[in-house]
């Protein structure tokens, strides 16, 4: 089979994020095959094409190769965040490469940098983020330097912080959780204090999620799944249309926990540059 795929970055899900280069592929494609968590945008952008919504790796790959074999126009597989930091991109790009069908990627704004920021976190600040680790909590080794930032995804934050705790992980690092669904505030604390589901919600749901999407807040209220009840109906994943926004932070829906100095709200030695020298005992106070 012969064909061509261009693999779109879509962003952290809000319209305003999404590139011009993106916006112009999903302008001109005859089907987009979507990440549920931003169908919204390519049911926005893409007006004349077939929107296919599926889950990740074989099913999207599925509909990839079927979308080839029946119209010969452009085919866009559209992903949540940066196709490069997309867990299912590898995976969907070697099996399109097997069938002898060309690729192209467009980058798209990383969630694991957008959706921090946006809660004024830089995931990399000098002299103070030596190192910064993104990946799943189940592939990333356990934080214990305070200028190592790490940013991972996980489908609970409690757990997930109690999974880094156990595995070794400094309890007193700072650290901050982005709930997956609308309706919740960013948690902040030190690593032990989320594992502990003690953090303190530093920002207003609204105060993320409105800067993206102003229905978003209402679209996910309720407790989503992994924070004390079911997520809420909508798309295929269970995530509301239009829900990710800047507050559906991880790939898929999940939930996105950074550690390290830098989610410290306090003022920090990267201020004078100089190097965070020690955990802070018991997160932000």
């Amino acid at each position: 089979m012969t064909g061509r795929v261009v693999l779109v970055g879509a962003g952290p899900g809000d319209p305003d994020l999404v590139t011009l280069r993106a916006e112009a592929e999903l302008a001109a494609a005859a089907i987009v095959v979507s990440d549920g968590t931003v169908q919204h945008l390519a049911r926005r952008f893409a007006y004349r094409a077939e929107v296919v919504v599926v889950p990740d790796g074989v099913a999207a790959v599925a509909a990839l190769l079927a979308a080839m074999s029946s119209l010969g126009g452009k085919v866009v597989r559209l992903y949540a965040g940066d196709p490069w930091l997309h867990p299912a991109h590898a995976e969907e790009l070697a099996a399109l490469q097997r069938e002898a069908i060309t690729t192209e990627p467009v980058a798209g704004v990383a969630i694991e940098v957008a959706v921090p920021a946006q809660a004024g976190i830089a995931v990399h600040v000098r002299h103070l983020a030596v190192a910064c680790t993104l990946g799943p909590v189940e592939a990333v080794p356990p934080p214990v330097d305070p200028a190592r930032t790490l940013v991972v995804s996980c489908e609970e934050g409690a757990a997930a912080a109690g999974r880094l705790v156990a595995g070794g992980g400094g309890r007193d690092l700072p650290a901050a959780l982005f709930p997956s669904a609308a309706g919740l505030g960013v948690l902040r604390g030190s690593l032990g204090e989320l594992a502990a589901g003690t953090g303190q919600v530093q920002e207003a749901a609204g105060d993320v999620l409105a800067a993206a999407d102003p229905g978003a807040a209402q679209a996910g209220a309720g407790p989503p799944a992994g924070h004390g009840g079911p997520a809420p109906a909508g798309t295929p994943d269970g995530n509301p249309v239009g829900h990710r926004g800047l507050g559906g932070p991880g790939i898929g829906g999940a939930s996105l926990l950074v550690v390290g100095a830098v989610a410290d709200p306090r003022p920090t030695a990267a201020a004078g540059g100089g190097r965070a020298s020690a955990p802070v005992p018991g997160g932000p106070g």
